[in-house]
């Protein structure tokens, strides 16, 4: 099922391919990209989530990375995909409601607005050598700005940014910024 979600998603960006060769390498090799611990990469979902009135963007502050970014995490065994992941963990990491999700395939809401790979640092907590996280990302509207309990301890706070804030600012997320233009695109 990830490869065609792959291969649907390089039809619609040609361009990212050069980007993901570390991830279609994997994938042709049937690595287990749900297993978090294949540090020669593995698969996460997130989610960038705008407010209702679409003016607003929820970040994350991660305590591990010390930094705001997009809520996401690991694509778990048994989980359905990576988009499944991204919603789980939008709701876990920041108590919002999800509305509408915004994709690039009308047809096929699996197919995310961004495949990002990034280097992870090691964590000598958890035993982890620095690794690949391959990032299948997710645009969703949520119901309200209204925010819940964090279920995750390793995140210290969800905010709202003022879309043009978080536009601005350069420490949130490898990429993350051409995920956030791409669902305005989308929302055009």
């Amino acid at each position: 099922m990830l490869e065609q979600v792959v291969e649907q998603y390089l039809k619609l960006f040609p361009g990212d391919k050069p980007k993901l060769k570390l991830l279609l390498k994997q994938l042709a090799e049937s690595q287990e990209l749900d297993d978090r611990r294949n540090f020669n990469g593995h698969i996460a979902g997130d989610a960038i989530i705008l407010s209702p009135d679409l003016t607003k963007i929820l970040y994350i502050y991660h305590l591990r990375s010390g930094k705001w970014q997009q809520p996401g995490g690991h694509f778990d065994k048994g989980e359905d995909g990576p988009w499944s992941t991204a919603a789980r963990e939008a709701h876990e990491e920041t108590g919002v409601r999800l509305g509408k999700r915004i994709g690039p395939d009308k047809n096929n809401q699996k197919v995310p607005l961004h495949i990002v790979t990034g280097p992870v640092n090691p964590s000598t907590a958890k035993n982890e050598p620095s690794h690949w996280h391959h990032d299948f990302r997710y645009g969703f509207i949520a119901e309200s700005e209204t925010l819940g309990d964090i279920e995750d301890p390793g995140i210290k706070e969800a905010k709202w940014f003022d879309l043009k804030q978080a536009m601005a600012m350069k420490e949130s997320g490898h990429q993350v910024l051409t995920s956030i233009e791409r669902m305005l695109l989308l929302l055009k």
